[in-house]
């Protein structure tokens, strides 16, 4: 048989193959869920196609998919993907500061994409004249919350892009301001999910639970494509249910029978601390074999609580994985062995982070910094891993320089951004701008290139105050950033750490910040010249998932970031309490 050249291929085949096959199913906070074969997904989504096409989207096109990632949002990526055209998935809340920052955001994407179409959440229609304003040649609609029509695969035309077709794009890190767009061509997507389905041993006996976004390449690719393409049921939890409850993830693997799931070190951590046992009453995880940990720094002190607190449920240890990727790869590009326990060893941390060199040290000997560090496992199928110096000089094993790739997924480029694409794609390999180092094969990641922390010589990457602030009672776990502002009095950099409170307040913000003071000190050496607490979601996240260091830095610098203000309101009986942070 030819081999599928085409996202649109594979779900054909797939089609033809199974319809009667399990293909989806939306979990939800009251534990309703229900499997809908193939040929009834593709129905549904054929629906929504065709109400996308009378609206003017065609082959080739990019459709703004601007709504919380759930089962709309899942079936209209179908329904674009079915006509030929292109999703482009956006959180509406999460870049750019939430919704004050959409109409900047949306203009800068419908000025590079073009796009006839976009789509949005009902309640958004308040804010229509703000975001239509001077987009003439561009529909919103807003009429598609609620269900439309089924129609038959088949009433649609059959279009089957070329593998050198642009099959999807999705906004990447935007850590400094405007995000930007990654351009996925098909040939890239399928070397993509055959590499990730190779490493991860995924087979149809397998059904993935998944929590993570569809507007994150963790959600989209390794998750929705992945499973679609490969005959592997997937069932969805929206994101904003599993943040309030984390023991739905815990309970929507039971109750679905699943093996495999995705998280970040975050998520791991929240349903660690924020789960009850009353909340895990009768579930089961004997059958999980496959907890992929990814996106963002992996803690080993994470992992091994997260092992210790579902044990009782049967869930093994060896369950435990660990990857890591990136949009411009379009996914996992390194797994750890799904047959034995994942790499972790300790190196001396002023070594690493003065001179780049990570040497092994015992369990907890020498100075302070000397902390675990966790492979994320070894190249995939037909991806090289290299570590290159400032001047693209490949290091030896021990010694850390930016992690590139040679690999057959990555992107096209970023769109309309020639100098950035430029930078990124070096003859055949592809720049991450993440920093690690290789040690028999295995990757061990250890920060980002432009977020380095100076202080007097030592040198820090942020995400080496996340296991710190973990266990600092009274923040929102995983919410805050680090950053090094410049003393020239000093010579050296002043230690800036925002963090999110978490509401009510259950402890005085002096105390929280002397803890955070105390624990940094006693955990790196380092003293921090600030703390500065903020409200909740005042640190939003890119669509990606990172953490934006740099973006707060310059918010922090100009002034534009104020303190958390317990204050008064008409629902203080009941503990409410508002404080607007970011001007």
């Amino acid at each position: 048989m030819k081999t599928s050249q085409s996202l649109q291929s594979r779900l054909y085949q797939r089609l033809e193959q199974a319809p009667q096959r399990r293909a989806i199913a939306f979990y939800d906070a009251k534990r309703r869920f229900s499997w809908s074969n193939f040929e009834q997904l593709c129905a549904r989504a054929a629906g929504y196609g065709m109400a996308l096409a009378e609206q003017g989207l065609g082959r080739g096109d990019v459709c703004v998919i601007l709504l919380p990632s759930g089962e709309l949002a899942a079936n209209i990526t179908l329904g674009v993907l079915l006509l030929g055209a292109v999703p482009l998935l956006v959180s509406p809340t999460v870049i750019g500061g939430g919704l004050a920052g959409l109409p900047r955001l949306l203009q800068s994407i419908i000025r590079r994409t073009r796009t006839p179409i976009v789509v949005c959440p009902d309640w958004l229609d308040g804010m229509r004249d703000e975001l239509e304003r001077g987009h003439l040649r561009t529909r919103f609609l807003f009429g598609l919350d609620h269900p439309v029509g089924s129609t038959e695969p088949d009433h649609l035309p059959v279009v089957i892009p070329r593998e050198g077709d642009v099959a999807a794009m999705q906004l990447t890190s935007g850590t400094t301001g405007r995000p930007r767009i990654c351009v996925w061509e098909h040939r890239a997507v399928l070397a993509a999910l055959d590499g990730m389905a190779a490493a991860m041993e995924l087979s149809e006996e397998d059904v993935c639970f998944n929590w993570t976004p569809l507007y994150h390449d963790m959600g989209l690719v390794n998750n929705f494509f992945l499973c679609l393409t490969s005959g592997v049921p997937l069932a969805l939890l929206n994101v904003e249910e599993f943040v309030k409850r984390p023991s739905l993830w815990m309970r929507g693997l039971s109750d679905t029978e699943a093996t495999v799931s995705w998280s970040p070190n975050f998520g791991f951590a929240l349903a660690t601390h924020r789960v009850t046992d009353e909340e895990l009453e009768g579930i089961r995880l004997d059958q999980v074999r496959s907890l992929w940990n990814a996106a963002e720094r992996i803690h080993l002190s994470t992992v091994l609580a997260f092992h210790q607190r579902y044990e009782p449920y049967g869930l093994r240890p060896e369950a435990s994985r660990t990857n890591f990727g990136c949009a411009e790869n379009i996914g996992g590009a390194t797994f750890s062995d799904p047959k034995r326990p994942f790499a972790v060893e300790y190196v001396d941390g002023r070594l690493l982070h003065g001179k780049r060199i990570a040497r092994t040290v015992a369990e907890g000997a020498g100075s302070h910094g000397n902390s675990p560090i966790v492979s994320v496992g070894k190249a995939n199928p037909g991806i090289q891993v290299l570590i290159q110096s400032r001047t693209g000089k490949a290091l030896p094993d021990g010694h850390v320089g930016e992690i590139t790739l040679r690999t057959p997924s990555r992107m096209q480029g970023y769109l309309g951004e020639a100098r950035a694409t430029q930078r990124a794609l070096r003859g055949d390999l592809l720049r991450t701008g993440d920093l690690g180092y290789l040690r028999g094969g295995d990757l061990f990641w250890v920060g980002r290139l432009k977020e380095r922390i100076n202080i007097r010589g030592q040198k820090l990457d942020p995400s080496d105050f996340e296991g710190i602030l973990f266990t600092v009672e009274g923040l929102r776990e995983g919410c805050f950033v680090a950053f090094g502002v410049d003393d020239e009095e000093q010579g050296t950099q002043r230690l800036i750490i925002v963090a999110e409170v978490r509401e009510p307040l259950r402890r005085k913000l002096d105390e929280i910040s002397a803890e955070i003071v105390k624990q940094c000190f006693l955990n790196l050496g380092v003293t921090v010249k600030e703390v500065l607490l903020v409200g909740p979601r005042t640190l939003p996240k890119t669509s990606s998932g990172k953490r934006r260091h740099r973006h707060f830095r310059r918010l922090y610098v100009e002034g534009r970031l104020r303190p958390y203000v317990e204050r008064a309101t008409d629902d203080q009986d009941s503990g409410g309490h508002r404080a607007p942070s970011v001007q």
